[in-house]
């Protein structure tokens, strides 16, 4: 397969082989040799995984590199065994045989026996090879020993090749070695050895002159017996227990492992003791599987790589001539088929398994040594038998094609990039663009049509020039999932009746009528694929109407209208909203004016809501998840202030602060000059002007307090007003001014406006101003032809108080700029004769919500203590002159900070009304996080002395909290930089409750001052040791090769040690000429090695147990106990995200989320698990003996007089008066959502397409 045929080889061949298990990754048969070759059973347990079956972990460039092959894995020396092997011959055709190559591990002494099966099975008569469409084998794992048992078990591993005509199945069995450690350990033991020849001394009356028996002897004799057991001759078939070698060498301790090999132990006719040898079976068909004889051969294998082991000086004079067998790597390539396969032309080439190649080759199942088509036709191999994972194996290939800087390769991966083909974070981010959470991507629920559906709904939710992008997303995620049909929904092809039906919007229910109505709308935006569809319906339900109307254009009659259809005809795609019989009416007639032959179906869909919803009105009401008087009401958002939303619902909750704004003019603060002298609020003084913005932020706020104590309904909309004096530093003016220049006033529009007109008509003779962009005006906000912006005060700035339910895009904690507003052109009037009275100037949505993206989230709660703060009269003065109040009585704790030089101890104050933690790159409980604020630093400090000469000293500082409030509050730093980037740390914090913070106050109840800086003390002697522990383990843990320090020693003695097997094999070593040794540097390395790997796990057993010292320091430190109140969340990235809040009600025992207008119980585990839904960014917690005494969570007292009418003005922000109200108010909706490129829902009401811009011309 060559580079050329790109992606067709994954449509054009038959299906391959897949695991039977389902979808699995394979191995070529190169990789899978390599695997091979450093799997080692014995520390599989270690690795955490099977090397050889298993699939690799995926890359991931931003995580710590990782390797591949444990350290400690044998590297296997595989040397054949003949006498068991039946082994391919040269020129000879793999099918048909069945190969078997045995060996094993001169190193570790395994044993591994390789069955290559190729006889043909039915179909399956083509093995893969040169010349044929798979050039190597693909093998997938079938079945095995997958449980991890003991790790010197037997395993037996089954592979299959996944082309689907080779019929070539392997099977890999391995074996431990024949002589455990323990047995070398009894036979080369210089201690026991000598022991031994004390007994023969003492039994046999050996002379003194006699010598211990050396390590290698023993060794050497038994593999002398087990040689003759071999090769029976007469006269060598017992050994005398008495004989002097035999006696000092083995005595009578070896005794066990000479009856393990086989030997028996008799007596003859004068009563001597012999060891008779082994009586083995005759040589047989190495097919036939294993027997006694086999093992001594192990056996025999096994002591001849024990006695090469020992140094040559030790190995003179030994009876047995070591010859071990040639390497068994070619013969199992051969018997593979991948002996000879198509390299890539480099300089250098690998030297020993123990390097490793990228982790990109690993993932494809090839070698780093595959040319460019090879390399192509593994990727091709993976995607057809694990399709679910395509986006990784599309990853490395195109990491491999940038690394090599190939353009072949480079080019293929343009042309799969052009099919669909992405990376998995260009997949996870098309799922996040259609509004799925990635990591749900591989579970059951998330179907095909789920993602459809989500598609669907997004695009009603965006502008035209978002819709190709959002195709392109479905794309994407269609290819990775290998589905048709989410492909298929993203081209927007009609070509079948469900394309059909679902670029209509209608199922297969839809009545003939209800399909000639949508396609009326349709034809709007695509006339020609709207007829496409209809007729393609036609066709396939026999429907003679609908061909009648196609031919003639007359809409067929007849048949009784559903609820269902009445709401689409009208377009209203929220049933659950409520209707203003006024809105409804203009609507209907505004449909009307548009389509006047269709006037009495829009007169019967909009009888039958009417009556539906005065039938259904009650029991809707009925129907409510909770009942009102019983459950908290939820915030509207009002533009990406969700945040603000989380605020003012944990606000609301603290009873005194509540009870303080519902009366605050008892409260207020008196604003005359003489009163205002000695008030500072935020260490400054405060003006009148700001004591008045103050106070209309209390009023504001109470008055929404009112409305969620009172609504007859589950949400209330806050209003604009009290959004901007929230979220303004300067107050509301400030609005204004975080707008961009908008343009002077526009032409005046036509007397006959329609779908191209930049105006809707009059209204009470002033202008209406819908969501279209008039053409000689740019996007920005100013003629195309005029670069040079006007002054603000040139046009009338009509604000915008729509609804946006955006919970997106709100910038986590940046300091973005504010978009750009599309301004609202009219009428230019005519010159007064005297200037007009400046009326107030509405607020704009759109501009608040510039100001939350730019502010960060703590910022907005201090600000609204600060403006309480200003608005009430003070109690009193606190030392540094600030104003004492409620708001500091309740959130403001006294911190006192301790500086200590050179013995001279200094104290400072500060009030604080919230602490600052960081989750510091990793998951850690939140006493650590706060250990961390309030721990012991040092700063170096150097003074110069009179006579020029510098003094250095230390500064010792650390903090302590001397006066607590009963409500603390913690924020989380979430938001970091790195390379001038902002970041968001994930980390999870894991909350506790109770939270006791006596190991952060000046003293307790239960301890001085003294005891508890004691413990102070102890605890960061502690910590300090381990930040010298943890500063170590990364000297050893990170160095320049990224990788542990004990690994680098070890690779470089693995690659010495390759450097010496590459000499000494025979395939590669000048027969003339000896190799050299550098056994002393190997041995050496491979000590410093095990060195540095014994301090690791010390290191690692030291920070344990120092982690258990210092949870200890303070646990009997319970005094002050706080319970958790409130967990702010935010979802997202550092450039935008979500924010909504869960809360306690302590009175009911329930945790709840306020997620903007939705208030609903919420499990525990979402609060304190660990953050798979959001991320936690502040903590309130609360004295716990005060609980019950400063949070409500609910606060309910309905008006029962209050009228429907009402609490839909409670939730647009404004009363509905009559049609002219309701039409105006839908104009200001419509103006809002033209920045939003996407029409907003009113009172239930969505306005449809482009035949919504005029739909307001005959209203006077």
């Amino acid at each position: 397969m060559t580079l050329s045929a790109s992606s067709n080889i994954l449509k054009g061949s038959s299906p391959r082989n897949r695991s039977a298990v389902g979808p699995a990754a394979g191995k070529t048969a190169p990789r899978l040799i390599q695997d091979l070759f450093t799997y080692d059973p014995e520390y599989e347990e270690r690795a955490g995984r099977n090397l050889l079956t298993s699939q690799p972990p995926y890359y991931d460039p931003k995580a710590e590199p990782t390797r591949a092959v444990p350290v400690r894995n044998c590297r296997h020396q595989l040397l054949i065994k003949h006498d068991q092997s039946v082994l391919p011959r040269d020129e000879e055709p793999p099918n048909g045989n069945v190969y078997k190559v045995a060996c094993f591990c001169k190193t570790c002494r395994w044993h591994i026996t390789l069955y290559a099966d190729c006889r043909e099975d039915g179909v399956r008569n083509t093995p893969c090879g040169p010349g044929v469409s798979d050039p190597i084998h693909h093998f997938l794992y079938v079945l095995g020993d997958s449980e991890r048992g003991p790790h010197l078990a037997q395993r037996n591993y089954v592979f299959q090749c996944s082309a689907p005509k080779c019929p070539i199945g392997l099977t890999v069995d391995m074996r431990p070695p024949r002589f455990s450690q323990e047995q070398v350990t009894l036979l080369t033991d210089k201690e026991m050895l000598r022991r031994r020849l004390e007994k023969a001394k003492e039994i046999y009356g050996e002379p003194n002159e006699v010598q211990v028996a050396r390590p290698v002897d023993s060794l050497d004799f038994l593999c002398t017996y087990l040689t003759d057991s071999l090769n029976p001759q007469p006269g060598k078939t017992r050994i005398p227990v008495k004989n002097r070698k035999f006696a000092k060498t083995f005595g009578r301790d070896c005794d066990s492992i000479l009856t393990y090999l086989g030997f028996t132990f008799q007596k003859d006719d004068s009563q001597e003791d012999f060891w008779h040898l082994p009586v083995l079976p005759g040589a047989g068909d190495p097919l036939d599987g294993e027997n006694h004889r086999t093992q001594i051969e192990d056996a025999k294998y096994e002591l001849q790589a024990l006695i090469l082991r020992w140094p040559a000086a030790e190995r003179t004079s030994t009876r047995h001539v070591v010859s071990l067998p040639p390497s068994a790597r070619p013969l199992i390539e051969k018997a593979l088929g991948c002996r000879q396969y198509p390299k890539r032309v480099t300089p250098g080439s690998r030297h020993s398994d123990s390097e490793e190649d990228h982790p990109y080759y690993a993932g494809l199942g090839a070698l780093g040594d595959f040319n460019d088509d090879l390399l192509f036709f593994a990727f091709s191999c993976q995607v057809q038998t694990d399709q679910p994972n395509s986006a990784y194996y599309y990853e490395c290939l195109k990491g491999i094609a940038i690394g090599r800087a190939s353009s072949p390769l480079e080019e293929s991966v343009q042309i799969l990039a052009s099919e669909g083909y992405r990376t998995r974070q260009e997949v996870a981010e098309a799922y996040r663009f259609i509004g799925v959470d990635p990591s749900h991507s591989h579970m059951e629920f998330l179907t095909d049509e789920h993602i459809i559906g989500q598609f669907r709904a997004r695009l009603q939710d965006i502008g035209p020039g978002a819709v190709e992008e959002t195709r392109t997303a479905l794309r994407v995620i269609g290819v990775a999932r290998n589905s048709r049909k989410i492909v298929q929904e993203a081209s927007n092809a009609i070509e079948t009746y469900e394309q059909a039906l679902s670029w209509l919007d209608l199922d297969k229910s839809a009545s003939d009528e209800w399909v000639v109505s949508v396609y009326a709308i349709k034809c709007k935006e695509d006339e020609l694929n709207a007829r496409k569809a209809v007729d393609i319906i036609a066709e396939h339900t026999k429907s003679q109407a609908l061909k009648d109307f196609l031919a003639s254009g007359r809409v067929p009659e007849g048949g009784e209208m559903e609820i269902g259809d009445a709401y689409a005809l009208l377009d209203i795609n929220d049933r659950s909203q409520a209707l203003d019989p006024e809105m409804l009416r203009t609507q209907v007639d505004v449909f009307i004016a548009d389509c006047p032959d269709r006037k009495e179906k829009f007169e019967q869909a909009y009888a039958l809501i009417i009556k539906s919803r005065e039938d259904n009105l009650n029991r809707s009401q009925r129907a409510m998840a909770h009942p009102l008087d019983m459950w908290p009401v939820g915030c509207l958002n009002n533009g990406n202030t969700c945040y603000l939303n989380s605020v003012l619902q944990f606000l609301f909750t603290i009873k005194p602060l509540r009870d303080l704004v519902l009366d605050c003019d008892k409260h207020f603060q008196d604003v005359s000059p003489e009163a205002l002298q000695s008030k500072r609020v935020g260490r400054s003084h405060v003006t009148v002007e700001k004591v008045q913005r103050a106070q209309q932020f209390v009023r504001e706020l109470g008055g929404l307090f009112r409305s969620m104590i009172s609504a007859n309904a589950d949400r209330v909309r806050p209003k604009i007003e009290l959004a901007a004096l929230a979220l303004a530093r300067d107050g509301p003016d400030e609005v204004a001014r975080t707008a961009p220049p908008t343009a002077p006033p526009s032409p005046p529009p036509s007397p006959k406006l329609g779908l191209g007109n930049s105006g809707l008509g009059t209204m009470d003779g002033l202008p209406v101003v819908g969501p279209t962009n008039n053409s000689g005006v740019s996007p920005h906000g100013r003629p195309e032809h005029d670069p040079t912006p006007e002054k603000p005060e040139q046009v009338d700035d009509t604000g915008n108080t729509a609804q946006v339910d955006s919970d997106g895009d709100h910038l986590m904690e940046s300091g973005a700029c504010v978009k750009g507003d599309t301004p609202k052109f009219t009428e230019p009037p005519k010159q007064p004769t005297r200037p007009p009275p400046v009326p107030p100037r509405p607020l704009d949505v759109k501009k608040i919500e510039g100001l939350a993206a730019q502010q960060d989230a703590a910022e907005i709660l201090n600000r609204i203590f600060e403006l309480m703060s200003c608005a009430i009269a003070g109690e009193g003065t606190m030392e540094d002159g600030e104003q004492l109040d409620a708001i500091k009585r309740l959130f403001f704790s006294t911190v006192t900070t301790v500086s200590d030089s050179d013995g001279k101890v200094t104290r400072s104050t500060t009030p604080r009304d919230f602490h600052m933690v960081s989750p510091g790159r990793r998951d850690r409980p939140l006493y650590a996080a706060l250990d961390d604020e309030f721990s012991l630093s040092e700063v170096s400090e150097t003074q110069s002395k009179t006579d020029g000469a510098d003094s250095r000293s230390v500064r010792r500082i650390f903090e302590y909290i001397d006066s607590a409030s009963p409500i603390q509050i913690i924020n989380v730093r979430r938001l970091l930089f790195e390379n001038n980037k902002a970041i968001k740390d994930e980390s999870h914090l894991a909350l506790d409750n109770p939270l006791y913070l006596d190991r952060y106050l000046g003293k307790t109840a239960s301890l001085s001052e003294e005891a508890l800086q004691s413990l102070r003390t102890e605890h960061w002697k502690l910590r300090a040791e381990l930040t010298l522990l943890e500063a170590r383990k990364k000297e050893l843990h990170e160095t320049a090769l990224k990788t542990d320090l004990g690994v680098v020693v070890d690779e470089a003695a693995n690659f010495i040690k390759g450097l010496d097997d590459v000499a000494v094999d025979p395939e590669f070593m000048d027969t003339e000429g000896d190799s050299p040794s550098h056994a002393e540097l190997v041995n050496r390395l491979e000590i410093r090695a095990s060195e540095l790997r014994s301090e690791m796990e010390d290191l690692e057993d030291r920070l344990k147990e120092l982690d258990e010292q210092i949870n200890k320091v303070f646990e009997d430190c319970k005094d002050h106990p706080y319970r958790l109140h409130a967990v702010f969340m935010h979802r997202g990235s550092a450039k935008g995200g979500h924010y909504w809040i869960c809360i306690y009600d302590a009175q009911n025992n329930v945790w709840r989320k306020y997620n903007d207008e939705h208030v609903d119980e919420v499990d525990v585990k979402e609060v304190f698990e660990d953050g798979k839904t959001g991320n936690s960014t502040g903590l309130v917690y609360v004295r716990d003996d005060s609980v019950n005494e400063l949070t409500e969570a609910v606060c309910r007292a309905l008006d029962k007089d209050t009228e429907m009418s009402e609490s839909i003005a409670e939730m647009t922000g404004s009363p509905l008066v009559g049609a002219h109200a309701v039409a105006q108010k839908a104009a200001d909706m419509l103006q809002g959502s033209q920045e939003e490129g996407e029409m907003q829902v009113i009172d239930g009401i969505k306005p449809a397409g482009d035949e919504t811009k005029s739909k307001f011309d005959s209203v006077s």
